[in-house]
């Protein structure tokens, strides 16, 4: 018996060490899903330290009401509302009646979120935004997607000197005979992948071509979500692109490149004196 206290004794110090190695990593972790679960499923209505939007600013949030009414409220904040609780139907009032739909957010979902909303605040405001890329591309504003066509095509360059993805890839409608075809064409990525595989190829750009035009000159978080949300927007419309459209103009501006060669090459005769 004297073993087994003396081994718990010795023992207890280790556990209670691993606990304090692996707490900080497992609270890092959930803090970052809580993250973006926030930009996936908050982020188009709430703010954490940038002001109210559609609903509440919640940095703070876990401070100014007990966890056990938030939980509730994101259950169901209809159901919170009808009951008449005081601080849901203010919160109703103050926000135009606009009313929050339920949030089916498991356990862990919601710790991870939580654990989001306690870091920001200890963070102090505006200290703590999630990264853009991870809102989905379809809930883009016409700005931001008009910025990912102009990164596509090249007309805004990138922050980090990286090659416009124009001179690889084409999509439907960009420029006036098309993009590049060494790579593939990217009418459909968006589509085809969705948010979850478009968001991670654009993070990492790590195909064989890609990775050496990029390694340096990754795209910054920003220019990630506007490039997606721009492929998203050029996905909505299912037909096929028109097949013969580059062949068209660059039938037409070959043929102007040869009518002003030819016109170099005879109009001085028409002007020569000697043939008169």
């Amino acid at each position: 018996m004297r073993t087994q206290a003396l081994g718990g004794r010795r023992l207890s110090p280790v556990i209670q060490l691993l606990a304090m190695l692996v707490a900080p990593a497992a609270l890092a972790q959930g803090t970052a899903q809580g993250a973006k679960l926030f930009t996936q499923r908050c982020g188009s209505c709430h703010s954490v330290g940038e002001g109210d939007r559609v609903g509440p600013d919640l940095h703070g949030v876990l401070e100014r009401r007990d966890e056990a009414w938030v939980t509730r409220f994101l259950k169901s904040p209809g159901a919170l509302i009808d009951s008449g609780d005081a601080v849901a139907t203010g919160l109703l009032k103050q926000f135009n009646g606009v009313r929050m739909p339920d949030q089916a957010l498991s356990d862990d979902e919601r710790a991870s979120l939580f654990a989001f909303f306690r870091d920001c605040t200890a963070k102090g405001k505006g200290s703590c935004k999630p990264s853009p890329a991870a809102k989905p591309g379809t809930d883009a504003t016409p700005e931001e997607i008009a910025r990912g066509r102009r990164l596509f095509e090249g007309t805004e360059p990138l922050t980090n000197g990286g090659a416009a993805c124009l001179g690889c890839h084409d999509v439907r409608g960009v420029g006036v005979a098309g993009g590049g075809t060494l790579g593939p064409n990217l009418t459909f990525t968006f589509a085809r992948l969705g948010d979850r595989g478009v968001t991670p190829l654009l993070a990492k750009l790590d195909t064989p071509l890609m990775r050496g035009l990029y390694a340096k000159t990754p795209l910054t978080a920003e220019e990630q979500y506007a490039v997606k949300a721009y492929l998203a927007d050029v996905s909505r419309d299912g037909s096929r692109p028109r097949q013969d459209r580059d062949f068209f103009y660059l039938g037409i501006v070959g043929l102007i490149a040869a009518l002003g060669f030819i016109g170099l090459v005879w109009g001085p005769r028409g002007t020569d004196p000697r043939a008169h």
